[in-house]
């Protein structure tokens, strides 16, 4: 089960969107690039997910929880407190990044004294669980792995105290598009009283709740932090633009009024990627949102920018490990 949904308004400049994903059996997931760094707390705690340039696998077990703020490409800036470069192929739990999260206070993340019995009208008095995708729950998920504080990944001394944070507002998940149909959990007055004792029930709001109590506490996190941040370089969004339709690195720098060593180094610190490297990976992008959307590959090589469908064919393999079509078939990934 993926969802994701967009960020709250007064992230939209930096994060692309929030997600959740609960693996339904033990797999290996491809994770291919998309020039975004993602902050995710996975079953053993908080970590980062630098810009990839290949393939990265992501072994999940059943019943494995992550919960992820997905940076637009080139919105973190200097929040991370170090140069993208080095996140670059890497994941790295937070602890380990030299420049610590603000330090909060993490009870809010405390699951571990949901009761057994959780009634889903407790739970509408602090949460609104409106709208939160809680379909396809595997039915061996392990509640104590889910409803337990910070795992060992997320170090509860100082260098990482995540006690500046304050919930922000409740908010509802949205399904991903591609995915399939998915129920939804709704206001819990909408469920027959006899059934509040449904271990399904019970499951999905527990899940629910943990879910949005853990996004509670990375974008509080990310607002303490980017209020401290400085501004993006100006010139961010006009290279991804400027690279997206297809302009040579040259052009794009003379746009500028940058010399292409320059523009080499603005990109490198914005998006941890040379602006060829960047170039080469949206336009893999835009080749698998055509390619999902049904466009016949031989359009979506001249659409999205290659010369032909070889061409598109040789960079996909090359970015991603797989063919197009490999790609377009599972329709979920975990980044």
């Amino acid at each position: 089960m993926y969802a994701e949904r967009p960020p709250d308004p007064d992230l939209a400049g930096r994060v692309a969107c929030v997600w959740h994903q609960v693996s339904e059996a033990a797999t290996t997931q491809l994770v291919v690039p998309d020039a975004c760094v993602d902050l995710i707390w996975g079953p053993d705690g908080l970590f980062v997910a630098g810009p990839d340039t290949g393939p990265m696998p992501a072994p999940m077990a059943p019943g494995d929880l992550f919960v992820g703020i997905r940076f637009r490409p080139g919105g973190v800036g200097d929040l991370l407190g170090v140069p993208l470069e080095e996140l670059r192929d890497q994941r790295i739990p937070l602890s380990a990044l030299p420049t610590p999260f603000p330090s909060p206070d993490l009870d809010h993340a405390d699951l571990s004294d949901l009761p057994p019995t959780l009634d889903l009208s407790d739970l509408d008095s602090t949460l609104d669980l409106s709208g939160l995708d809680v379909s396809l729950l595997p039915p061996n998920l392990d509640l104590s792995d889910l409803d337990r504080g910070p795992g060992p990944g997320l170090d509860l001394d100082p260098s990482l105290a995540l006690s500046d944070l304050a919930p922000s507002p409740a908010t509802s998940l949205r399904d991903r598009p591609e995915g399939p149909p998915a129920a939804r959990l709704g206001d819990p007055s909408d469920v027959p009283a006899a059934r509040l004792g449904d271990p399904s029930d019970v499951l999905a709001a527990r899940l629910a709740a943990t879910i949005q109590s853990r996004l509670e506490v990375m974008r509080s996190a990310v607002r303490a932090r980017l209020a401290r941040s400085a501004a993006l370089d100006p010139a961010t969004r006009a290279i991804a633009t400027g690279l997206r339709k297809g302009r040579t690195v040259a052009d794009v720098a003379w746009s500028l009024g940058l010399s292409e060593r320059q523009l080499q180094r603005r990109s490198v610190t914005a998006f941890g990627y040379a602006p060829k490297t960047l170039q080469r990976i949206v336009r893999f992008q835009c080749a698998l949102r055509l390619a999902r959307a049904g466009v016949p590959l031989a359009e979506v090589a001249v659409t999205a920018g290659y010369t032909d469908q070889a061409h598109l064919s040789h960079d996909v393999k090359r970015l991603s490990g797989v063919s197009l079509r490999g790609l377009v078939s599972p329709v979920r990934e975990l980044a």
